[in-house]
């Protein structure tokens, strides 16, 4: 049987022309070289004249070497063949069957995987064939090759290794079917995305990530079907649970609950070898095999269990989808929450598909409301937005559904209709700040002397803790001031406690003796509601009569902060070059909208400069917080931002190009801020804790 002289770097002894080389299987199957061929026990063909073929003496395997007299030939790398004096042992050659140089070409030319295990990527090294941890001594390998399959064996052992190639014919056939499936509609984006995810694979069949990206993407795209079989496919080459739980998720989204209920189930006996941790999960896939979308549920419910879940690749695949009649609230609250985050997460159009698809087999819910309410006022269409915001109360009142966070200003959005010429409305005292006791310190002499600055906020007992350190602050930047001027410190606090009240009013008193360049006003009494959504208001709700008594620009801002020893240097700075000042995240430098919701508006400080419009703000503000305050609404929470986003909208963005307005987050701050430091008791202790008794030694000093 004829054999190849193989070199230990996988290169087979040739001729080109006269001339001895080394060449790659590839030069062999093609004819650019002729190979040396080994005929019986030692005979070469084509014979060189002075070349002599030999076993190499005392080797375990069947090594040849090639000799000029006293010389050897040596394959020193895989390019180049030299003579030397000497001789090791994998400088030698060993002869294979040419009968294998098909089949080994064809494992070296592409990567397989052994019994559906991972992919390799074959190669040939010191006389062996590696794949991955496997290897074969090249001298008593049998293999043979049917298509895409190839079955190796050792002589003399009855093991045979089945070996499947990549890409496998399976594979290119979905390939087909999945790019057929789209000739001759029109071109979408997300159609022209899927093309691309088709190449990636094409490219890198054996990346088992571009074959769940495209099978995600198929099933985003309704081709349910070929994300169910790429996903099999890939399933084959990567056994980690996560594939059985992308399953379920698919199987789900097709309707089919018995089916994902026993991929959960795999899926999870797979991860959880522990059967008190599984016992955990029974309820829910007794509900998932009754026809609820239980896998809503799954997430949360394995942080509990084990502090990680499945890898959520496959999670965007539970939206949109058909809820199930059967649904229990506690599947309809997930899914809603789940919708209200992804809907607009990755474009607006996406998000736009998204919604139709969702209306189509769920009607008119809460969750698409809200987000064709987020997309109408994004597109400036004012109107609509009302329309829908208008719907999505209703939906989530009348069937229990609570918004995700930031969407409860939900509750509190006034209508266009509703704010128009609202600071010129009188409305009842629903909050119960009309009957507050106001105390303010005043120097003899200077009792109508106006402040350059009002700085306003408000609090209840709670947050009551961050104010000394916020009058000491304020009370260091203007004793260390050059020139004259004054700032009035403005305070609205809910129910101070007697200690509490105490303090205010020494401070005050200690202010009207001895003159800081700090003046200090606060009002208290009882709000009529007391939660997390009123207290914030308090700014609002007493800024028409900071406004009244006196006429300069205002900055509200949120309590729990201070002032940097810069403050003053900073404010004259936006004095000269600010009308406005807003926190405006997610508006442009043109002043437009570009994501989020009409209450994603900051405010946790603002800075209001025009002096002559001040007032009428601050009943705007005012007003619209005591109209739109329900104490039936589920929540409250934003009520402050709807507030300040829509007198904006009334009193600043219609001449944004003749204002000038400061983005509050950029530069240099105006106070320094939980957000700056890490956290609210991060602050407290920044820069060194300030209590109450510190304020007042520092004053008696």
């Amino acid at each position: 049987m004829a054999s190849y002289l193989l070199s230990w770097h996988g290169t087979l002894v040739s001729s080109r022309e006269a001339c001895l080389c080394t060449a790659s299987f590839a030069d062999v199957l093609l004819k650019v070289v002729t190979p040396v061929l080994v005929e019986g026990e030692y005979d070469m063909m084509p014979s060189w004249a002075g070349l002599s073929l030999c076993p190499l003496p005392g080797a375990v395997r069947p090594l040849c070497v090639l000799t000029m007299g006293t010389e050897f030939l040596s394959s020193r790398n895989a390019i180049d063949l030299d003579w030397a004096g000497y001789h090791l042992e994998w400088e030698s050659f060993l002869p294979i069957k040419a009968s294998l140089l098909p089949v080994l070409h064809a494992l070296l030319s592409r990567r397989w995987s052994i019994g559906n295990g991972p992919l390799q990527l074959p190669c040939i090294q010191e006389f062996s064939l590696f794949i991955g941890d496997q290897k074969w001594p090249l001298e008593t390998l049998l293999a043979t090759i049917e298509g895409d399959t190839i079955l190796l064996q050792t002589a003399g052992d009855e093991t045979v290794w089945i070996l499947g190639a990549c890409p496998s014919a399976l594979l290119s056939k979905l390939l087909r079917g999945v790019s057929e499936s789209f000739v001759g509609a029109v071109s979408t984006p997300e159609i022209e995305e899927l093309r691309r995810q088709i190449l990636r694979v094409s490219a890198a069949p054996h990346e088992i990530i571009h074959l769940l990206y495209l099978a995600r993407m198929c099933a985003e795209q309704e081709r349910l079907t070929f994300g169910q079989e790429f996903l099999k496919y890939a399933r084959l080459y990567d056994d980690r649970p996560d594939l059985g739980y992308f399953q379920a998720v698919l199987a789900e989204r097709m309707g089919d609950h018995a089916a994902a209920t026993k991929h959960l189930s795999d899926a999870l006996a797979q991860k959880f070898s522990d059967s008190t941790m599984l016992e955990q999960f029974d309820y829910l896939q007794t509900r998932m095999a009754a026809g609820e979308n239980m896998l809503l549920l799954l997430p949360e419910l394995m942080q509990q269990v084990s502090g990680s879940g499945f890898d959520p690749l496959f999670d965007s695949l539970m939206l949109s989808q058909k809820l199930a009649a059967t649904n229990n609230q506690d599947v309809v609250q997930a899914y809603s929450l789940m919708f209200e985050q992804f809907c607009f997460s990755k474009s607006r159009d996406r998000g736009r598909a998204l919604l139709r698809h969702d209306q189509t087999g769920n009607g008119v819910r809460y969750w698409s409301e809200i987000c064709l309410g987020h997309d109408a006022w994004l597109s400036g269409d004012r109107a609509a937005a009302d329309r829908h915001y208008g719907e999505a109360k209703t939906q989530a009142i009348e069937n229990g559904i609570v918004p995700i966070h930031y969407n409860c200003g939900v509750f509190s959005w006034l209508t266009e209709a509703e704010v128009s010429g609202l600071e010129n409305k009188v409305v009842e005292d629903r909050l119960g700040t009309s009957g507050w006791t106001w105390k303010s310190s005043v120097l003899p002499g200077q009792e109508d002397v106006q402040p350059e600055l009002c700085v306003v906020f408000g609090c209840d007992t709670g947050y009551f803790q961050f104010i000394p350190k916020l009058v000491l602050s304020l009370l260091k930047v203007c004793m260390a001031r050059s020139k004259g001027g004054r700032i009035r410190l403005c305070l609205g606090i809910d129910s101070p406690t007697n200690e509490q009240l105490e303090w205010l009013e020494k401070t005050v008193s200690a202010l009207s003796v001895h003159d800081y360049g700090l003046d200090f006003t606060f009002a208290h009494g009882p709000l009529t509601y007391r939660d997390g959504a009123t207290y914030t208001a308090i700014r609002y709700l007493i800024f028409p009569e900071i406004a009244e008594r006196w006429s300069c620009p205002v900055i509200t801002a949120d309590c729990d902060g201070y002032f940097p020893s810069d403050f003053l240097t900073v404010w004259e700075e936006m004095k000269a070059t600010a009308d406005y000042g807003f926190r405006l995240y997610a508006y442009d430098k043109a002043g437009h909208q570009f994501f989020g919701e009409p209450w994603g508006f900051g405010a946790g400080i603002s800075y209001f400069g025009n002096a002559e419009k001040v007032p009428d703000i601050a009943r705007f503000l005012h007003n619209y917080l005591q109209i739109a305050y329900n104490p039936d609404n589920p929540t409250n929470w934003c009520i402050d931002q709807c507030a300040l986003v829509q007198a904006y909208k009334q009193f600043v963005a219609p001449d944004w190009e003749t204002l000038r307005i400061r983005f509050m987050d950029d530069g240099t701050p105006l106070m320094v801020m939980p957000h700056h430091v890490g956290g609210k008791q991060e602050l407290l202790e920044h820069e060194g804790t300030v209590s109450a008794e510190d304020v007042q030694d520092f004053l008696s000093a």
